[in-house]
């Protein structure tokens, strides 16, 4: 087996339905080394599909005597699924409101299970972000809540039953995106709390998540001055070095949010591929550009220490030889988790009061159809050079769970249902995105979005 280079650091995504050739001959070359699959770009349309996506990826791997490449997902449930013709979950917060995390442990378990049969071996959840701050305009109902101590609980079950089924969990957005008023896709948000304050309640969904085994996390596009008065968590040693690897003691793989946000667009590329490297990343996210996917393997290998490269290099072994699988070739019966789904959205129902949850899920526990879609509201403009961008990737964060059924109308269809974004003036009461998963007298969490002051 041929020994990894710098290129397994780097992970890309593409559009379409196949991977592209030349995608496939940097997998082969050893200059990508791992594949992001997004709904808007018209990756996941039926299971045959992306089971033989998949299976093509992993043969280009073979052919460069390489270890099979991760392939990663946004599957938390809610309005966050990618994977449409899987069971369908309810949000993060609706698991939250049953009170019981062995739900979320269940729910993880069958997620997992689901996606493992068609060769995807990482999910990027659980969201850890306590949703504190009530204008959040992107966590909302993908939080289990706003109160540390329960995330903590629901987020750890969240990694028990993902790494338990054999896929990797992503405890997300290092270290938190709940206490924002702003959205990471579309400008750099910052956290002025003090480090008091982020050990007692952003931290702390963290620390339960690493302790439940969790393999890797994910770093926030955001300022934490307390932390770091300069640098935003994607590129700062003092959050991704000492903060998470000495103090938190997390050993796993760290990776970044995907790059083409506008929260860390107004770096080069370059610049941030080297920066976040010797920051402590372990893999970064180029989601886009090929280009620039292809060069990233040699930014790092000429630019990043040695001793650093050597560091990411080994835990990029140990995760790809783990986590580095092909698609089952045996059906897979969806129906009993569809079942569990129900069971869990009707839990959910029953503690907070009939009507208070539309939690995401048909009575068979299906994506709804493209008529019951959710339309949301973006609610910063970024800049005009990245408005296309970084609208793409929220349509994507916050595409309906319906996504992946369907042949048509994917990111095309969603755009004629989003409104323009308008620039927030400070302290201006603005319209924000309507996730109607919980009304108010369920109490849930206080940072819940516009459904919950219904």
């Amino acid at each position: 087996m041929t020994e990894l280079g710098t290129g397994a650091l780097v992970w890309a995504g593409f559009d379409g339905e196949q991977v592209p050739g030349p995608i496939l001959d940097a997998i082969r070359a050893g200059k990508i080394g791992g594949l992001l699959l997004f709904a808007f770009r018209g990756n996941i349309r039926s299971k045959d599909q992306v089971r033989a996506m998949v299976r093509e990826a992993q043969e280009a791997a073979v052919r460069g005597d390489l270890p099979p490449v991760p392939i990663a997902v946004d599957q938390e449930g809610g309005t966050v699924v990618r994977v449409g013709y899987r069971a369908v979950f309810p949000s993060a917060m609706a698991i939250g409101a049953t009170g019981d995390p062995r739900n979320a442990e269940r729910a993880a378990r069958a997620v997992g299970e689901g996606l493992l049969a068609d060769g995807i071996t990482v999910n990027h959840a659980p969201v850890c972000d306590v949703n504190v701050e009530p204008r959040n305009p992107v966590i909302g109902t993908r939080s289990f809540g706003d109160d540390a101590e329960r995330v903590a609980q629901f987020t750890a079950a969240w990694v028990r039953g993902s790494e338990g089924a054999g896929v990797a969990s992503t405890p997300k957005h290092f270290p938190g995106h709940g206490d924002t008023s702003l959205d990471s896709h579309f400008t750099r948000p910052d956290v002025t709390v003090d480090r008091a304050t982020l050990e007692r309640r952003e931290l702390l969904p963290f620390r339960s998540a690493f302790a439940a085994g969790a393999t890797t996390t994910m770093s926030a596009h955001i300022r934490y001055t307390a932390l770091d008065s300069e640098a935003p968590a994607t590129i700062s040693r003092p959050i991704l070095t000492d903060l998470l690897r000495r103090e938190l003691r997390f050993d796993g793989l760290s990776m970044t949010d995907s790059l083409d946000m506008s929260g860390i667009a107004d770096i080069s590329i370059e610049d941030v591929v080297v920066t976040g490297l010797e920051a402590g990343v372990d893999a970064m996210m180029v989601t886009s550009g090929l280009e620039r996917q292809l060069a990233a393997a040699q930014w790092i290998a000429d630019r990043v220490r040695p001793e650093r490269t050597r560091e990411a290099l080994r835990r990029a072994t140990w995760f790809r030889e783990r986590f580095g699988r092909t698609a089952l070739d045996a059906d897979f019966d969806d129906e009993p988790r569809r079942d569990l789904a129900l069971q869990i959205a009707e839990a959910s129902i029953t503690q907070v009061g009939r009507g208070a949850l539309d939690t995401g899920v048909d009575a068979r526990g299906r994506a709804p159809p493209p008529s019951r879609r959710q339309r949301h509201v973006l609610e910063q403009r970024p800049p005009a050079s990245r408005l296309g961008t970084a609208g793409r990737l929220l349509d994507e964060r916050l595409v309906p769970a319906g996504a992946g059924v369907a042949r048509e109308g994917s990111a095309r269809g969603r755009r004629s249902v989003v409104r323009r974004p308008q620039p927030v003036r400070r302290g201006a009461r603005t319209e924000r995105p309507c996730a109607p998963h919980i009304r108010r007298r369920a109490c849930v969490a206080r940072g819940s979005r516009r459904g919950a002051r219904r």
